[in-house]
């Protein structure tokens, strides 16, 4: 069978412009590890079987990208994958764990010094995307899908979660599903389209835009750190949401908590900017809404103030909720997309030099993200049950931080994630200190060094 086009969409053309300036700057791939903690080792039989279904079902996992000649638009060159072929499959035991994967599980020293590892090693070649299961010295297990940003998003990462366990419990159902077509815009409707989201990048670019990281590219490992909140300091956590900016707007409040993180840093070094900048995906798919597992779902927003609205969670709160709001009124949203679709015909190196060049070499001041509960249908994987569940995102240098929160059975995940050097150790318990005092309204020192 020929192989057959599938165009990259708008929003996987930043990534693609992201992830060959992180391989062009000696910061490996844009990688992200999608983690379940299982209760116990998975059903290895019905894993291996899940795997060969899933690149026989989803051979986007191994499909070329391509240019066209004409057009210079990126697409996914999709062909049908050999018999047998198999989803990329890593087994790990820590040293002295019962040993329940069997005499093809290496052993490592640390379960997290596995996944630190895997997220900056390549992915094998010709694939899009790995897993690997990490045995405990509890017997308890790590089932990480590390993933390139380039063909999926964080929800998309869980709905793939999704189907590998469907497949290990022998449900095959189709979710070939066509993307709903875009409509058809002239050239100028589309110019005139993006005039919300530069004008708003216009104000925003007022204020320098500092990073942790700085402007300048750094070649050191992606690091993490795994904050994990138990049900009662999640239930506190809530509350203060809902006291602060109301349960329809946790985006407001969870990006007032890493915009005063990151300053406390910066602040700290001497170097306190006249604001701050973020991106912010916003997830594009409804929920629960039908259509393919892979791209990125995504449009994005870029969130922004002077540092005195920081000077208080509530008053950073505040500006920023009224900010969303009016981004979302006026569709900033769309017209960030229509940005972004515009430059789709752009070489990656052209399209990174634009979107740093409006922040003198920065891309923003941290990325961050806030992505709800993490695939609640996924309660066990190969007949293990899932116990929790988060994202360890790698970032770039510039910015060099990123700050990332998801929940699990109603259970809040905070990943810190860092390039090394960005941070220094110091800098990173002020970061994480500042953060747990926001989110719980009291100091909570003992949880600035959990997951490390």
């Amino acid at each position: 069978m020929a192989a057959t086009r599938v165009p990259v969409r708008v929003a996987d053309c930043f990534l693609l412009a992201m992830t060959s300036f992180m391989r062009r700057t000696g910061q490996g791939a844009h990688l992200i590890a999608s983690v379940l903690e299982l209760e116990r080792a998975p059903d290895l039989p019905q894993v291996h079987a899940a795997l060969v279904r899933m690149v026989e079902k989803h051979p986007l996992l191994i499909a070329h990208l391509r240019r066209d000649w004409r057009t210079w638009l990126p697409f996914w060159e999709v062909a049908p994958p050999a018999d047998g072929v198999s989803f990329p499959l890593g087994l790990w035991r820590e040293n002295g764990s019962p040993g329940a994967l069997g005499d093809a599980a290496q052993s490592v020293g640390c379960a997290r010094a596995r996944l630190q590892a895997i997220i900056g090693e390549p992915l094998p070649h010709g694939f899009h995307a790995r897993l690997d299961i990490v045995e405990r010295r509890d017997g308890s297990c790590l089932a990480a899908l590390t993933w390139s940003h380039l063909i999926i998003d964080g929800k998309g990462a869980e709905l793939v979660l999704a189907e590998f366990a469907r497949l290990c419990s022998g449900v095959d159902v189709s979710c070939e599903v066509k993307e709903p077509a875009r409509p058809e815009t002239t050239w100028r409707e589309k110019v005139t389209k993006t005039k919300g989201a530069i004008y708003h990048l216009q104000n925003l670019a007022r204020n320098r835009v500092r990073s942790a990281g700085g402007p300048k590219p750094r070649r050191g490992r992606g690091c993490f750190q795994v904050i994990l909140l138990d049900r009662a300091a999640s239930d506190l956590a809530r509350a203060r949401v809902e006291q602060t900016t109301g349960a329809l707007f946790p985006l407001a409040f969870f990006v007032a908590c890493a915009a005063r993180a990151h300053d406390r840093v910066l602040a700290g070094r001497g170097n306190a900017p006249d604001g701050f900048v973020t991106s912010v995906p916003i997830q594009t798919r409804k929920r629960g809404a039908q259509g393919p597992l892979f791209h990125n779902h995504v449009s994005v927003l870029f969130f922004g103030g002077k540092r005195d609205q920081l000077a208080t969670l509530e008053s950073a709160a505040a500006a920023l909720k009224q900010q969303f709001s009016e981004m979302m009124r006026a569709r900033l949203d769309e017209s960030f997309t229509a940005v972004l679709e515009l430059m789709m015909r752009l070489p990656s190196w052209l399209f990174m030099f634009v979107v740093r060049r409006q922040f003198r070499g920065e891309i923003c001041s941290f990325f961050m993200s806030h992505t709800g509960p993490f695939a609640p249908e996924v309660t066990a994987f190969a007949g293990a049950r899932v116990t929790n569940a988060y994202h360890l995102p790698s970032v770039s240098a510039p910015p060099g931080t990123g700050m990332f929160f998801c929940e699990h059975e109603g259970r809040l995940n905070i990943t810190l994630s860092w390039r090394e050097g960005a941070l220094t150790d110091a800098e990173r318990r002020l970061m994480a200190a500042q953060t747990l005092e926001d989110l719980l309204g009291e100091p909570r020192l003992d949880l600035v060094d959990a997951g490390l």
